[in-house]
């Protein structure tokens, strides 16, 4: 079976205007890598008002770089996916992956909307990885490294970004890219290794908002007569009427 894993770089969040995509069709029986493309869209590229406001707009040189090499290649938006479509006909491509895919769906539907091209990915269904690492790479010896390396979210949980995730599988001083088919790249690595734990291709593992790190933690708590009382406690629940709360 082949399948496409895919990411996407872009302008902003809200409104995300895609300059860079990247992908690998890899054959999922062999392991054999069929095609990768990694191309930079031509209209965002040279809006250089609208490039600058990217969060990773500094690696622009990066992308020189990979163009002179002509390991990446300028593009319009609607021959890009167009290019995707012709590549996931020829190779029978059976599903789509990306890491947080919610989010690279939106940009190909803001995109393809923006630009007026076919969505590539219509008739292709599209699996999110980080569901596949919350149900099959997250357990007790992943905490444990994300707690001697201090690998936590800015909530406080776990972190379970890619680059954590390579990092914990791979190789602990690995620094991610955000460059599209560089991120496609560990991204496929991390499917596949989800797949050897277990994993069924082309199934729907829904990730879990938060991997909540459960520590013990102190509530403290002022009375009526200015006294404090302190509670241990590793989570908080509330009531729906926030007239109780219960500590565990």
């Amino acid at each position: 079976m082949n399948i496409v894993i895919f990411d996407t770089e872009t302008t902003d969040i809200k409104k995300p205007f895609c300059y860079n995509v990247g992908y690998q069709i890899r054959n999922l029986d062999t392991n054999e890598i069929l095609v990768e493309r990694d191309y930079v869209v031509e209209q965002i590229w040279h809006n250089i008002a609208l490039f600058s406001t990217a969060y990773y707009a500094e690696k622009r040189p990066l992308y020189v770089k990979a163009m002179r090499g002509r390991k990446a290649f300028l593009q319009k938006y609607g021959a890009i996916c167009r290019i995707m479509r012709h590549d996931f006909k020829k190779y029978q491509v059976a599903g789509a992956y990306a890491f947080n895919s919610p989010f690279d769906d939106k940009v190909f539907d803001y995109n393809c909307g923006w630009f007026k091209s076919r969505n590539p990915f219509d008739t292709i269904p599209i699996f999110d990885i980080r569901g596949y690492v919350h149900h099959f790479i997250v357990d007790s010896n992943y905490e444990n490294f994300c707690e001697t390396n201090g690998y936590f979210t800015e909530s406080g949980n776990y972190s379970t970004t890619a680059e954590t995730v390579y990092r914990y599988l791979f190789d602990n001083s690995f620094e991610e890219e955000h460059t599209a088919l560089a991120d496609s790249r560990i991204e496929a690595e991390i499917l596949i290794e989800c797949i050897k734990r277990g994993a069924l291709p082309n199934t729907d593992y829904t990730p879990k908002k938060s991997i909540v790190r459960n520590v013990i933690r102190k509530l403290e708590v002022v009375d009526s007569n200015n006294n404090s009382h302190t509670f241990d406690y590793k989570k908080i629940f509330i009531n729906k009427e926030k007239t109780k709360i219960t500590l565990r």
